[in-house]
């Protein structure tokens, strides 16, 4: 087994470097301590997604909640835009055409 250190900015990851083989049909096994460390147990749902030629394997529960806090970070961006635009001169403009020319209140 291969553990290494990984220094980044002011931050350290501890990274495990393993090899695996891949079967005829494709299959790998995850060693037994990293199932264990990462909580992945039988009928565990993963993700594989391809990146610039490599492969990453992330828990499905894992995606799940980075996707939800991005749609978060951008709705919260999306109403603080629109609320610094909402109240520009120019919708003041286009409020009196559409009231003007499109009947609209």
């Amino acid at each position: 087994m291969n553990n290494h250190t990984i220094h980044i900015g002011d931050k350290f990851m501890a990274v495990r470097v393993r090899s695996v083989t891949m079967s005829e049909r494709g299959q790998i096994v995850i060693p037994e301590d990293m199932r264990k460390d990462l909580k992945l147990g039988p009928g565990e749902g993963l993700v594989l997604i391809e990146k610039e030629k490599e492969i990453i394997l992330m828990k499905e529960t894992d995606v799940a909640k980075q996707l939800m806090e991005e749609e978060r970070y951008w709705k919260a961006l999306s109403e603080y835009s629109l609320s610094r635009a909402w109240d520009e001169k120019e919708d003041k403009v286009w409020d009196a055409f559409a009231k003007r020319e499109l009947g609209r209140k």
